[in-house]
Parts: C-alpha cells; sequence; structure tokens
C-alpha cells in the first residue's frame, strides 16, 4: 500500500473517532442551573425596565448553559397591608424566547417585600429541581435584579447564607440601589447602605459578584459586562 494511501486511510479514521468522540463529550458536560430573581416592587417602579433588559440580558448568557427559573413577586394579604412575596412565574426552561415573553407579562406589586425569604425559596427551589434531575449539574446561581431592601422576610440573613452555601450556591447581583433613602440617625445605616451592606455579603460570602449601578438610568449592557465580566 502507498504512502499516500495509508495517510488518508489514517486521517478518515481519525475523523470518524473525532465524530463518536464529540457527542460523547458533550452529553458528559455538566449543566447550570439558574434562578434569577426580578424585583418588580414599588421602590422599583421607576427602574423596572432596567431591572427587566438586564433579567434578559443574564437569560442570554445563561440559557444555554442550562435550565433557568424565573422568580418575582406577588402581593398576599392586600394592597393596604400586604406582603410582597416570591412566586415562580416559569420554571425550568431553555427557551429563550417564552423566558423573555414571561419578563414582558411582569409588572408592579405592591406590598412589604420579604426579600430574604424570597432568596430562601429559590434556593430551595433549586435544590429540589437539580436533585431530581439525573444528568447531574456543574453549579447553582441565583442573580438578584433588586434594590436589596427587605421588610417583612422571617428567616435571617445568618441562616440565609448558610443555606446556600450549604447548597453550593453562588448569588451573582444588580443592585439598583440609588433611589432609596439616603438620609439616616446618628446611629444607625441609612436604608440605602443596609441594602448595599446585604447584597455585598451575600454575594462575596458566597462566592458571586455585586455590580451596583450608579444612577437610576444605568446603561443595562454597562452593568451586564460588570456583572459577567473575567
Amino acid at each position: 500500500m502507498s504512502l499516500r494511501k495509508t495517510l488518508l486511510r489514517l486521517c478518515v479514521a481519525s475523523l470518524v473517532a473525532l465524530c463518536f468522540f464529540l457527542p460523547a463529550t458533550a452529553q458528559t458536560e455538566k449543566k447550570q442551573a439558574c434562578g434569577i430573581l426580578i424585583d418588580n416592587t414599588g421602590s422599583l417602579r421607576s427602574q423596572f425596565d432596567i431591572v427587566v433588559d438586564v433579567s434578559k440580558g443574564i437569560i442570554v448568557r445563561n440559557y444555554q448553559r442550562g435550565p433557568v427559573s424565573l422568580f418575582s413577586f406577588k402581593n398576599e394579604g392586600g394592597i393596604s397591608r400586604g406582603t410582597a412575596v416570591i412566586s415562580s412565574d416559569f420554571e425550568w426552561s431553555q427557551d429563550k424566547d417564552d423566558l423573555e415573553n414571561s419578563l414582558d407579562s411582569m409588572y408592579i406589586v405592591p406590598g412589604q417585600t420579604a426579600l430574604l425569604d424570597g432568596i430562601s425559596r429559590m434556593a430551595q427551589e433549586l435544590n429540589t429541581k437539580t436533585a431530581e434531575d439525573k444528568d447531574g449539574f456543574a453549579g447553582k446561581v441565583i442573580f438578584l435584579i433588586t434594590d436589596g431592601e427587605d421588610r417583612s422576610s422571617k428567616i435571617n440573613e445568618k441562616d440565609l447564607i448558610k443555606l446556600l452555601k450549604d447548597s453550593g450556591i453562588q448569588v451573582f447581583a444588580v443592585g439598583l440601589i440609588h433611589d432609596l433613602d439616603g438620609t439616616g440617625g446618628f446611629m444607625s445605616k441609612t436604608t440605602k447602605g443596609k441594602s448595599a451592606s446585604f447584597l455585598g455579603r451575600i454575594t462575596k460570602e458566597t462566592g458571586g459578584r455585586l455590580v451596583l449601578a450608579k444612577t437610576n438610568k444605568d446603561d443595562p449592557q454597562t452593568l451586564l459586562s460588570e456583572l459577567f465580566a473575567k
């Protein structure tokens, strides 16, 4: 057999082997489970377009890596004295169009925000879903697009962070705190300061990242670039 034919057969054999190898490799790649909290409470009314645009950007960067679940708030207990509690709006999907359509249907709701309780529920749902999926996951991530203000949660920050760390969940946040009250007493932090501190702690403790908007009109693409910077 000539050297040319031998080399040709070796090339063909290598290509065939590669064709079989690549699908197997793709199948063994583990996915990432992602939950996005869209803060649609009244304090975000003037920035809700930014909330939606940032959320869409996170979907674009994550839907091919694994299932995405969307969470927002709904009112319980009535408009005047109600609580804004977390609600599962769209669960466990990799359909970008459906996820974005779900975002477009969200609206501002009244009520005292139970933010920490909402994050806790998100963590529990991600844990349940990943445990049910037999393919396995490389990681679990929660994204928060919020001003970080909490008014009525039952879980405390220490227990929430422990839950997240024990669950192996990273938290990334875009903090839209510009419109929060920046005035405080001599011995107390401002509302804006408390929110920034909470978002800073929960992201740092879980190995994530916090991006704080500088104004209430920051460019969503700039915020996303900072959030996903390597």
